[in-house]
């Protein structure tokens, strides 16, 4: 299908609301001819995320994390040891 629009004055142009939140690649083909694809795209300071060797760490941690289920915390008995540990740091401090 063909569709003929106008570019604006900004240099925008409106492709339909079918289109609407989809990231699409513009590419400039040639200086009269540009091409507009659908797809996913990965921001650069991402791409490491992505490499064979991330997802086989993140699959080991999902192996990982079957084995290991998480377990409850009391919170009340973790700031207490916290307030302990710092008070016994602040006491350190005063007897230099």
């Amino acid at each position: 299908m063909s569709k003929i629009v106008v570019v604006g004055s900004t240099g925008q142009i409106s492709i339909g609301k079918k289109w609407a939140g989809r990231q699409v690649m513009v590419t400039e083909v040639s200086s009269s001819k540009l091409s507009i694809e659908e797809g996913l795209f990965i921001p650069e300071h991402q791409k490491c995320f992505y490499t064979q060797e991330a997802l086989s760490r993140l699959e080991e941690f999902h192996e990982w994390e079957k084995t290991h289920p998480p377990i409850a915390s009391n919170i009340k008995q973790v700031f207490s040891e916290l307030k302990k540990k710092k008070r016994s740091r602040d006491k350190s401090k005063n007897k230099v």
